[in-house]
C-alpha cells in the first residue's frame, strides 16, 4: 500500500488508503503514546478539513474517514498539512467523567480472584484507586478501553465468551479495564456494573465520552444502582 510522510504534531506519520473513502495515519516512531493519539486527532476534528465525517483513534494509529470517494492521496494528504499549519492549538484539559459501579453485579469474581490470588475487597480496592484515559472507543458503539489499569489486577479474557454480557457491565480484559455500552456478546472478566448508559442513538452526539477523557470509579451498592436505573 503506497503511503506518504506527514509531520503533525512535531512526529513523523505515514499516510495511507484505507479503502476508498478514509485515511490511515500512523506514527513512525516505536512508541506512541495516547497523548500523542488524541491531541493529534483533537487538531484533526478542530482544523474542520472538507469532507471529514469521523476520526477514530486506536492505541498506535487515527483513521480519518470521509463522506466522498479520495481519488488523489496526495492532495489530501496536503490538505491534512495545511490544516495542522495553520491551526493554532490551545491547551485543551481532557473531560473528566465519574462512573458509579456495584461490584456485587460482578459475574466472573470467582475466575477474578483466582486468577489474581486476591480477595475480592482488595480487587475492588485497587479497581476504584486507579485513574483511567480512554484510550478508543469500539468493538461495538459506545464501548469505553481504559487504559491504566493496575497490573496487580490484570486479568485475561475468558476462553469461552459469553453470548450475553447486560449494557453497563465493567469487566477487565488482560491490562485494561472496560464498559460495555450495550448489551452484546464478549469475553472480559465481569467485575461490575454501571447504571449509565454510554451510547444513545437518540441523542446527537449518541455519546458524550470522548477518546483521550479521564474516568474514575465510584462504588455504589446495588440499592442505589436499582435507583440510578430507574428499577421499579
Amino acid at each position: 500500500m503506497r503511503s506518504r510522510l506527514l509531520q503533525l504534531k512535531n512526529s513523523s506519520w505515514a499516510v495511507s488508503a484505507l479503502g476508498e473513502q478514509a485515511l490511515l495515519i500512523k506514527p513512525k516512531q516505536d512508541e506512541v503514546s495516547l497523548q500523542l493519539i488524541h491531541e493529534s486527532c483533537r487538531i484533526i476534528g478542530e482544523s474542520s478539513i472538507p469532507g471529514v465525517v469521523d476520526i477514530i483513534p486506536a492505541y498506535e494509529s487515527i483513521a480519518v474517514i470521509y463522506d466522498r470517494v479520495l481519488n488523489d492521496l496526495d492532495s489530501e494528504i496536503e490538505i491534512l498539512l495545511k490544516a495542522f499549519q495553520y491551526f493554532s492549538a490551545e491547551n485543551h484539559s481532557p473531560q473528566k467523567h465519574v462512573i458509579p459501579v456495584c461490584y456485587e453485579l460482578g459475574l466472573d469474581w470467582e475466575e477474578v480472584e483466582s486468577h489474581t490470588g486476591m480477595k475480592r475487597d482488595r480487587i475492588i480496592q485497587i479497581h476504584l484507586a486507579g485513574a483511567y484515559t480512554v484510550a478508543m472507543m469500539g468493538f461495538l458503539p459506545g464501548f469505553l478501553y481504559l487504559s491504566g489499569l493496575n497490573e496487580e489486577i490484570a486479568c485475561s479474557r475468558k476462553q469461552e465468551p459469553r453470548s450475553q454480557i447486560p449494557a453497563g457491565s465493567i469487566g477487565i480484559g488482560g491490562k485494561q479495564t472496560g464498559v460495555y455500552s450495550l448489551e452484546s456478546p464478549g469475553g472480559w472478566q465481569i467485575i461490575g456494573r454501571t447504571p449509565l448508559s454510554f451510547f444513545d442513538v437518540r441523542k446527537d452526539p449518541p455519546t458524550v465520552v470522548r477518546a483521550g477523557d479521564q474516568v474514575v470509579f465510584e462504588r455504589i451498592r446495588e440499592k442505589e444502582f436499582s435507583a440510578q436505573r430507574g428499577d421499579t
